[in-house]
């Protein structure tokens, strides 16, 4: 199993402590992702996840990028996005372009779709 947690956590710590107070783009990304939290984190607590888990079923040996807020593992045929500010994460499926439930299952339902990363001693 890798140590996706690791690669993650240490992309959002510097996004935090380095990109959003040197950038202005990034400090606006940052707002509107934890007001997506204020808002949403309820809901996404009910669906936990261990993110090396999710890399490894979705995502094995994926790149993993940084891009603008998200943290992404791309597979060759799923990507999984994990927010860095507000710790959540969502799996696109390439081939459908849609996302998807844990089971794989393309779905439309934001509710189904979302998913809270457990911190590490959760794991």
């Amino acid at each position: 199993m890798s140590d996706s947690k690791k690669l993650y956590s240490e992309a959002s710590s510097y996004y935090i402590e380095v990109d959003v107070r040197q950038n202005r783009i990034d400090a606006e990304r940052y707002k509107r992702s934890k007001k997506r939290e204020e808002t949403f984190n309820d809901m996404w607590m009910k669906n936990p996840v261990n993110v090396n888990e999710v890399v490894d079923r979705f995502a094995p040996n994926a790149k993993a990028t940084k891009r603008g807020v998200k943290f992404e593992f791309e597979g060759d045929r799923y990507i999984v996005k994990a927010d860095m500010p507000s710790g959540y994460l969502r799996i696109y499926d390439k081939e459908s372009h849609r996302y998807v439930t844990l089971d794989g299952t393309p779905c439309d339902d934001r509710d189904k779709t979302h998913f809270k990363i457990l911190k590490r001693e959760e794991m």
